[in-house]
């Protein structure tokens, strides 16, 4: 991998993990993979660790959610019945909304100031910053779905934006090569000329086919179920290019490096080898380091025993020198 702009860094907090007692009989989420992964990393660095550790001390506040919320969606969050319909499961609605706030809501709220951390300190430091959690891309200014209660990468662009970081000519990326679509970014973005999405996605899983005109979408590249090794990587190494001719000078990337496309996830339906899915990441790293693109890297989604492993080695490669 090519020399990075700066010492590149990673935001983490223990409070990432979800806390909600039987989670794991609702949905096939690791809910302790950031602190696995983090763990992994202390074994393989040791004390050295702690210098490339942007520290995560506060929840995002409600003022600043709502700079991408709705105060009425925010609201009602207060209610289980609408966290339940967030984390799609109809059990979660007769478990307290205090015991919800604390083991889903808080983490989540954390993993958004990271992402907020990440993306001020990549703008500021010219670097690239790889948030152990986030990449929130199912959620919408007036609800959540698929997990995603709040959108991390779009209100870091509002906030950056809010704060000058970004200018209104300021073009800015999102990879986002999750194994499932970002709908709910994509509502942010849909008259943002400022913004190019770039999402690779099995189209034959939720939440669909991207129903716009594929010439006015060009990065909007569905892949069928099933979609093995190699062919996902020459699409990503034929595709990725072209995003990066289109857009000569972009201010800042987020990188949404979900590792559900590996073969045996329980809801990515892809079939990308471990090797594969290392593959992807240094190609799209190598490529943001070329151009020199302040750059967020999310985990986003992940539902497979290997899911905290992929995220340790996507952020020992970062760190790494050639």
């Amino acid at each position: 991998m090519l020399l990075l702009l700066v010492n590149a860094l990673l935001a983490y907090s223990p409070h990432y993990d979800f806390h909600l007692p039987g989670i794991a009989a609702l949905h096939p989420f690791d809910v302790k993979k950031y602190s696995r992964a983090w763990g992994v990393l202390l074994q393989r660095f040791g004390d050295e660790l702690a210098k490339y550790r942007l520290q995560i001390d506060a929840p995002v506040s409600l003022e600043t959610l709502e700079l991408a919320h709705s105060h009425e969606y925010l609201a009602s969050l207060s209610h289980s019945a609408a966290i339940s319909r967030v984390v799609e499961s109809s059990l979660v609605k007769w478990l307290p909304a205090s015991l919800l706030q604390k083991g889903l809501l808080i983490p989540a709220k954390y993993a958004v100031a990271g992402t907020l951390a990440a993306a001020r300190t990549a703008i500021d430091d010219q670097t690239i910053v790889f948030n152990l959690g986030g990449g929130f891309h199912h959620a919408f200014r007036d609800h959540g779905e698929g997990f995603c209660f709040f959108s991390d990468a779009a209100l870091a662009i509002q906030l950056l934006r809010a704060e000058k970081r970004l200018g209104s000519a300021d073009e800015v990326l999102m990879i986002d090569l999750d194994a499932h679509r970002g709908n709910g970014f994509e509502s942010y973005i849909a008259s943002d000329a400022m913004v190019h999405n770039f999402d690779m996605y099995n189209f034959q899983t939720y939440p669909g086919l991207h129903p716009g005109d594929p010439d006015r979408f060009p990065f909007m590249l569905p892949l069928r179920a099933g979609t093995e090794t190699e062919g996902y990587l020459d699409i990503l190494r034929e595709e990725l290019p072209r995003l990066f001719a289109h857009v000569k000078l972009p201010k800042l990337a987020f990188y949404n490096a979900g590792t559900d496309i590996l073969k045996g996830d329980k809801l990515g339906g892809l079939s990308v080898d471990y090797n594969g899915v290392k593959a992807r990441d240094h190609f799209v790293l190598d490529m943001l380091a070329t151009h020199k693109i302040p750059t967020v890297i999310m985990t986003s989604g992940g539902y497979s025993k290997d899911s905290y492993r992929l995220i340790a080695d996507l952020a020992q490669h970062l760190l790494e020198t050639p």
